[in-house]
């Protein structure tokens, strides 16, 4: 069989499975599996594939028709531009959330204060890694904490630190959402600037049951509970014990576009000072921001 051949099979096969670009789809998986860039495909219509090689590609493409995040199919995610390992053990990292970097930088960049960075529930460690790259010239300004409750996902946030020449620049804990903030005396924060940034699992369990393709996610990574808003409830009863230690704190939090009028009913119940939902690029409330002054 030859490229175009196994390109052309494999899309119709997508097509009619209603997989979204179907051919794109079908050039990532050959890609992947030749070991090649997209454009060698193009370049090598005529090439003839082993059957080995055949044999492997049309394995994914049985998995992708399923529903299997293709991101699982290839164990790789791009994010702000960096390529990221990810598995079944950590979320799949969403253009959306590249959001919350863009946000991060404006909030230590545009100020010269030094600050402490907290990304909670890290999972493959986008966030706070595509960060550490960004503000790499200006390290020594800033502390950098990775916090999630799974080993395994935390494996792989160190694995792509270590990727990205990073690892030595974030400290990398294992615990519940802050607790190991409050708790561990050792961890003493100099920074009287903290930014909490918050990827925490936000859907409903209704949510998760109606989607195929997040059913391959972990599910401790997307279940919120009842109304979404488990994880972010605790999160801020915790941040609330803080509050004090520090002149300001930053807080950005992921949320799903449906949320926006309850977070912000709870961030109300726990905090004064600024809040606002931010949109993302299709205009759909994405971020929620609060800053607390004392």
């Amino acid at each position: 069989m030859k490229t175009n051949e196994a390109l052309r099979i494999a899309g119709r096969q997508f097509n009619k499975v209603n997989i979204k670009n179907p051919a794109f789809e079908a050039e990532i998986l050959l890609s992947y599996i030749l070991k090649k860039p997209r454009e060698f495909l193009f370049s090598h219509p005529n090439r003839k594939i082993s059957e080995k090689q055949i044999t492997k590609f049309k394995a994914l493409v049985e998995r992708r028709k399923k529903s299997e995040p293709i991101a699982y199919l290839t164990g790789n995610k791009e994010f702000y531009g960096l390529n990221f390992v990810v598995n079944k053990n950590t979320l799949i990292p969403r253009p959306e959330t590249e959001l919350m970097v863009e946000k991060a930088l404006a909030l230590t960049t545009h100020s010269a204060q030094h600050a402490t960075l907290i990304d909670v529930g890290t999972g493959s460690g986008c966030i706070i890694i595509a960060l550490a790259k960004l503000l790499k010239l200006q390290i020594k300004n800033y502390e950098l904490f990775a916090i999630d409750v799974s080993s395994k996902a935390l494996a792989i946030a160190k694995k792509n630190a270590k990727f990205h020449k990073v690892d030595k620049q974030i400290k990398f804990l294992q615990g519940n959402l802050i607790e190991l903030i409050i708790k561990n005396q050792k961890l003493k924060i100099e920074n009287q600037k903290l930014i909490i940034l918050a990827n925490l699992p936000y859907l409903t369990p209704a949510q998760i049951k109606s989607s195929l393709s997040i059913r391959y996610e972990p599910k401790l990574a997307l279940d919120g509970g009842i109304d979404g808003l488990k994880y972010y409830r605790k999160l801020f009863a915790e941040i609330n014990v803080l509050k004090r230690k520090f002149a300001s704190i930053s807080i950005l939090c992921e949320i799903d576009p449906s949320q926006a009028s309850k977070i912000k009913k709870l961030a109300n119940e726990f905090f004064d000072g600024k809040k606002e939902i931010i949109k993302d690029l299709s205009k759909r409330n994405r971020i929620f921001s609060i800053v607390i002054s004392n």
